[in-house]
């Protein structure tokens, strides 16, 4: 678009700036349909956005966001605390990087998630929200921890609830414990470090998302 006086790399300063997507449309001038497009294509935009002006999948997707940082409250979020446009990941805790993403079932009854094309832009980890019913989170969910390497040969993973043979089980983890995995991968491995390949152990299916 010619003749504008906004910019891409404005309004991600704008945002980054002010923290929130109309501040920072007020300030640059930009429309907020592109100044959205521009923050969720640089991973910038952070979660409450996603839920305000996302589609349905980016809203899920920010949702699970959201309680990955109920789960673990030292995470640290790459676009809210550490204010980076990070393609590869959402969260680092203690130097340990994570890409939250949310899955329903299918009509083929499968849980899937699609992963980064390079290596170099994956994570250590993928968490994996997964619905259980279609009221998403709040219907209760399967956590899976799963590491970048689990991925290294495909944009794809697919896994059915009732095929617990597959491999992808054995990165299950139960919520309430998630937290705790992290703190001792980091103390195991140092956070300066790559983490474990495999999380402390699989626990018993989550039945819904409260813990006391």
């Amino acid at each position: 678009m010619s003749g504008t006086m906004y910019s891409r790399e404005g309004v991600l300063r704008a945002y980054a700036e002010l923290g929130a997507l109309r501040e920072a449309c007020e300030r640059t001038g930009c429309p907020p349909y592109i100044a959205y497009i521009w923050l969720k294509k640089a991973r910038a935009l952070k979660p409450d956005e996603a839920t305000r002006y996302g589609t349905d999948g980016a809203k899920l997707g920010a949702l699970a966001e959201k309680e990955f940082q109920r789960l673990v409250p030292e995470a640290m979020s790459a676009n809210g605390q550490l204010q980076k446009n990070c393609p590869s990941f959402d969260f680092d805790i203690r130097g340990i990087t994570v890409d939250v993403k949310y899955s329903s079932i299918t009509s083929r009854g499968a849980w899937q998630f699609v992963t980064a094309k390079h290596k170099e832009l994956k994570p250590d980890f993928f968490a994996v929200f997964c619905a259980l019913t279609e009221k998403g989170l709040d219907g209760g969910y399967r956590l899976f921890l799963i590491p970048a390497e689990f991925t290294d040969n495909t944009m794809k993973i697919c896994f059915t609830p009732g095929n617990e043979k597959n491999p992808v089980f054995d990165y299950e983890v139960e919520p309430r414990n998630l937290a705790k995995t992290f703190a001792l991968m980091a103390e195991s491995s140092g956070s300066d470090k790559k983490p474990a390949a495999q999380p402390a152990g699989r626990n018993a299916p989550v039945k819904g998302r409260k813990e006391t």
